[in-house]
């Protein structure tokens, strides 16, 4: 399973958002037995287990919902909040990181097919001069080296500016900017490297070519129609309903600390378990894109992410479980870490999030086994 590092402090690298080297806390709960609410009252096999072990490897909560076909459960283990005890419950809200960008690239879809842009417009096409310094040139960079992370261009998201001013409202040129300070990493569309400054300047372009907010144009075109009542992208740093509590290190509770504008169209929304499952099954069954850019967005190439095969698409991925393929994105924000899988035909689905930034712990083989045991359980069955 790829790391995606994501965004919010996004991506790739992208879990350390709040300052120096850290000392990691022995965070550490009881585990609490799973609890659940399911359509049938049925569970997948041993995934009761495989979650309430992710809690004992160290992780304060972790939510999963699975689906088959039209059979639905969702499954909590452990805390939300780690000050009063409240029990992790899968209507509450998370951030979702880097699954931003499968909204960002759903949306730049939705308007090549509606002739208003082509996915081998240049970047200086729309933002002219914007991407000129370091040696990187946005008159030979494509909308599509963006959306699929060919373009060369540096990421932002570890630069000490962004790790040590949490809570500053960064506006998304001066992103762009920090990423151009350093050499491309290669020519255009002759390599691949996951850096979330391609989905900031893919948010800019929207801007540009509609005239409109991308907040404003990802409401219109996914999150209204679909109804995902609990997803959005936040100005400031607070939830818009009951959320999860997410933990940094030492740092504890970060949840409401960090500035989501350092994550914007590249991982700054926030949502639920249910309404990233609604989105991604619309998606992958074609119900947000026609035929042909359905078609782009599942073109993948194959790439090595955090030493784990995945073939990339435009703005998701596919990646080979025990019983198939299944599509998606994950997300990493301080604090927060989530898994979307979805299958073509959306009958299964698996959708995990769990509550704590431990490189670590993430790093952990035997945690890394109990995740992938997981989200096999969760997917397969």
């Amino acid at each position: 399973m790829a790391r995606r590092a994501t965004a919010g402090l996004l991506a790739a690298a992208v879990v350390t958002t709040v300052g120096a080297p850290l000392a990691y806390a022995a965070d550490r709960q009881t585990p609490t037995k799973a609890t659940s609410g399911t359509a049938d009252g049925r569970q997948p096999k041993g995934l009761r287990t495989a979650v309430d072990r992710l809690v004992a490897d160290g992780q304060p909560g972790v939510i999963v919902m699975t689906r088959r076909g039209n059979k639905v459960a969702h499954l909590g283990a452990g805390v939300a909040d780690q000050e009063t005890g409240t029990p992790m419950d899968p209507r509450l809200q998370i951030r979702i990181a880097s699954i931003s960008k499968t909204f960002t690239a759903t949306v730049l879809l939705q308007l090549v097919a509606e002739h208003r842009l082509s996915l081998d417009d240049t970047v200086d096409h729309w933002l002219p001069g914007v991407v000129r310094a370091g040696g990187n040139d946005g008159r030979h960079i494509t909308v599509r080296n963006l959306l699929q992370h060919t373009s060369g261009l540096n990421e932002y998201a570890l630069d000490p500016r962004i790790q040590t001013q949490p809570e500053r409202v960064w506006k998304p040129q001066e992103l762009v900017d920090i990423a151009l300070e350093k050499k491309p990493l290669f020519e255009p569309g002759k390599g691949w490297s996951y850096a979330n400054t391609n989905y900031i300047l893919a948010g800019m372009i929207i801007e540009k070519v509609t005239g409109h907010r991308v907040e404003s144009e990802i409401g219109r075109r996914i999150i209204r129609p679909l109804g995902l009542k609990h997803t959005s992208m936040p100005q400031g740093t607070g939830f818009s309903g009951p959320y999860v509590h997410g933990y940094y290190g030492s740092y504890g509770d970060v949840s409401t600390l960090i500035s989501p504008s350092s994550g914007w169209t590249s991982g700054g929304m926030i949502s639920t378990v249910d309404d990233v499952a609604k989105f991604h099954r619309a998606l992958f069954t074609g119900r947000l894109l026609p035929r042909a850019q359905q078609r782009e967005l599942t073109t993948t190439r194959a790439v090595i992410d955090d030493g784990t095969p995945e073939n990339y698409g435009l703005g998701v991925y596919r990646v080979r479980l025990r019983c198939g393929s299944a599509w998606g994105h994950d997300g990493g924000w301080p604090g927060y870490r989530t898994w979307a899988y979805t299958s073509k035909d959306g009958k299964r689905q698996a959708i995990i999030s769990y509550n704590q930034t431990d490189e670590k712990l993430q790093a952990d083989p035997n945690f890394r086994a109990d995740l992938k045991k997981v989200t096999e359980a969760a997917f397969c069955g």
